[in-house]
């Protein structure tokens, strides 16, 4: 549970704290921003759920939420749009096809989560760490640390 609590910290914190700058931002920065925002408080809320172990059907409708959201990560990076305050690495663009399977991963990873029994405790919380791992991993590689942007 204290993996499932730090791999959460880290990730959610990562999000809100990256996407502070929303209002220097436009155009498709901003609607990117605005989507990776909205999934890091879906992922916050399930968070909440499963370590008070109450409301744990949410976690479907949050769960779907955040596939509909993975499912429109690829379209909100089109080329150019690396302009500040993004905080995209220009690695994306370089390695568009590693970026493009990570964000799949993303999109089948909360579709396991919105098929997971809400009864089986222990499979839903394996199944958010894998949703979680799937942003993590994207975010090492393709976003740049708070401090450097």
């Amino acid at each position: 549970m204290k993996t499932l609590i730090s791999i959460l910290a880290v990730t959610i914190g990562s999000v809100a704290v990256a996407h502070e700058g929303h209002e220097h931002a436009t155009g498709v920065v901003r609607e990117r921003m605005e989507l990776m925002t909205s999934m890091g408080q879906r992922m916050l809320a399930s968070s909440k759920r499963l370590r008070a172990n109450k409301d744990l059907e949410g976690i479907a409708n949050d769960a779907r939420a955040m596939h509909e959201l993975a499912s429109k990560i690829t379209a909100q990076f089109p080329s150019g749009s690396s302009q500040f305050p993004t905080a995209a690495k220009p690695a994306v663009w370089q390695n568009w096809d590693d970026f493009t399977t990570k964000a799949k991963s993303l999109e089948t990873e909360t579709e396991k989560l919105i098929n997971t029994n809400i009864r089986d405790g222990d499979a839903l919380r394996a199944q958010f760490r894998a949703v979680a791992f799937a942003c993590d991993g994207c975010h090492e590689k393709y976003r740049v640390p708070k401090e450097k942007h």
